[in-house]
């Protein structure tokens, strides 16, 4: 399985925050969005599933890895620039690949953050 490269991660404390005080906010049933402009030639994102999404820690990873994949094949059609944070809300648990993908790209779209 190919991972999400690292220049497109975001892990910083302080990234986390600054997007969370200052970004703007997208939801759907399934996620909510949050982002804000970074000044860099590429887009970071991270993806968030609490203990509200599942107890099980399988559950919630799977989830993650499922949207990391999903954004790494579509990382052509979202516009560089932008520091992403999806929270995943217990909806998307029910969701089968394709559905997530679609409402990804949904969410993404409705925050005109596609090409």
């Amino acid at each position: 399985m190919i991972m999400l490269a690292k220049q497109h991660r975001l892990a910083k404390e302080k990234d986390f925050k600054k997007i969370n005080i200052t970004g703007r906010s997208f939801f759907t049933p399934c996620f909510k969005l949050k982002y804000l402009a970074n000044k860099l030639e590429f887009s970071r994102f991270a993806i968030v599933a609490s203990t509200k999404v599942s107890k099980k820690a399988t559950q919630r990873n799977r989830l993650k890895r499922q949207l990391r994949e999903i954004i790494r094949l579509n990382l052509n059609e979202i516009r560089t620039g932008y520091d992403i944070i999806i929270y995943l809300k217990s909806k998307a648990l029910d969701q089968h690949y394709q559905e997530l993908e679609r409402q990804t790209l949904a969410l993404l779209a409705g925050a005109r953050l596609l090409k």
